[in-house]
Order: C-alpha cells, then structure tokens, then sequence
C-alpha cells in the first residue's frame, strides 16, 4: 500500500508528566524547535498531579491539557493518555526526553514509523537514541554481561539461553549495525530494524504504536497481571509486559536510530 495523505493514518502525540516541569519545559522546547508537533494531527499532555503550573506550561506551548490532581502511577498516565487522544496511532513520551536530532530527521523518522505500523509490519517502534540512550542505560550493559568476548559471558548463555536470548535485541543499542551479528535482527528495506518480541522487552519511553492496540492488548494485560513489583507503589507497565505472554506474543518490534535521550534528574 501507498500511504499518501489521504490514506494516512492519524497521528496524535501524547506526553505524560509528573512534576520536573524544568525538565518538561526542556524538553518541549526541543520538540518545538524541531517541529514534532507540527507532523502531528493532535498533541495532548496528560498530567499526573496537574497543577496550576503544569496546566501554564503546557498551555505556554500551546498544548492541550488532561489530569488527575492525584498521582495514578505510570500505568494509570498512559491510560489516561491513550483515552485522551483520538489518532490511529500515537507516539507516547513522558517529560524526561529531549529530542536530540535535526527537524528533518524527526520527519523522516516519524514518517518510517508511521508507515510501518500502517503496514502492519510492527506492533510498537521504538524511539529511544541508539547512539545517546541517556540516563539510566541498562540495555548495553545487560547485553554485554550475556554476549561481550569473554569466557565467563559464553558461561552464562549456556547456563541460562532464554535470558541470552531475549537480550538480543539490546544490540541495537551496542552494535551500529547489529543486524549483521544476530540472524534474529532484519534490516528492512527503509533501512529500519525489525525483530521479535522473544529477543526485546517492552519498554515504555517513547514508543509509536497504534491506540487501540496500546488499550486493548497492553495496557489490559498489564492491568489484569499486576506485578508485585511497583514504581512508587503504582504499576508501570514496563514490570507486568516483560513476562512470557510479551515473549510468545509473535508482535514485532522496530527501530531507526531513535529521536529521544533520556534526561538526567
């Protein structure tokens, strides 16, 4: 299929906030002056706690505002969220990710993505930087413990090869290239990374996926399987989706180089 404007799928984009309005404010001004929010149908901020000041900041950008005065927790955000957005398909952010690249590049990226999801070629394309992750970056370091050229590291496939397994995907992060080391990563022909959901976690930072699909089969599940692990008691997605249901599901998952660091505290 085609994807002109007229068949284009919508797209909205949601970014959910709780409190560091700095941050916030940082990162909005780098999705402005690359132009995000214009390759967007609908933008929305959701508010976890919204204040008086949270509601001034985004309105500052011109963004439209939902909330809760109380904190529902990452897993109650992105459903408000998700619900408070209308598009086809969304891209999710939350206010810790400052847009790192060109506006041109933000557009063909946005552009990939949209298609490939329109096409049915992924379930959820991620947009973390490959090259700048930022803050909190454990995916090199946990695909480096299973696969770095030592000894010790082949040890520990053997002993434990779904877990080797499922760290495949964090080369993405490792390797420019990584589709030439693992058979299990496909290079698609717009020069995007596809592969399974057996050899990635779910994560939540800024991720394109349809909304219905978002609603219906993530955030369900999630809200049907809490995790005795909790983020400031609250679920976060994240901890109830990286199970074997994620890991048998046959959904695919894509990436470019990504968009978003993450932003130190």
């Amino acid at each position: 299929m085609i994807v002109t404007d007229q068949t284009r799928p919508n797209l909205g984009i949601g970014m959910l906030c709780y409190k560091r309005y700095d941050t916030f404010r940082a990162a909005l001004e780098t999705y402005r002056d690359a132009g995000l929010f214009d390759l967007a149908d609908e933008t929305v901020v959701a508010f976890n706690g919204l204040d008086d000041e949270g509601r001034a900041l985004a309105e500052s950008f011109g963004l439209p505002v939902i909330g809760s005065k109380e904190n529902s927790g990452i897993l109650g955000g992105f459903k408000m969220l998700a619900e408070g957005l209308t598009s086809d398909i969304v891209l999710l952010l939350e206010n810790d990710l400052p847009l790192i690249e060109s506006a041109r590049e933000a557009k063909r990226q946005i552009e990939v993505a949209r298609q490939a999801l329109d096409r049915g070629e992924v379930d959820v394309f991620r947009f973390r930087h490959r090259i700048h992750p930022g803050y909190r970056d454990q995916a090199s370091w946990k695909f480096l413990r299973y696969y770095r050229p030592s000894v010790l590291a082949q040890i520990r496939r053997l002993l434990r090869p779904g877990k080797a397994q499922k760290l495949i995907g964090n080369a993405l992060y490792v390797y420019t290239e990584p589709e030439k080391v693992f058979d299990e990563i496909e290079k698609m022909p717009g020069g995007w990374l596809r592969l399974s959901a057996r050899h990635i976690n779910w994560s939540n930072q800024s991720i394109m996926i349809r909304r219905r699909f978002f609603l219906d089969e993530i955030l369900s599940y999630a809200e049907a399987h809490p995790s005795n692990r909790t983020v400031n008691g609250f679920p976060d997605i994240e901890k109830e989706l990286n199970s074997a249901h994620w890991r048998k599901s046959g959904w695919s998952v894509g990436a470019d180089l990504g968009l978003f660091t993450h932003a130190e505290p």
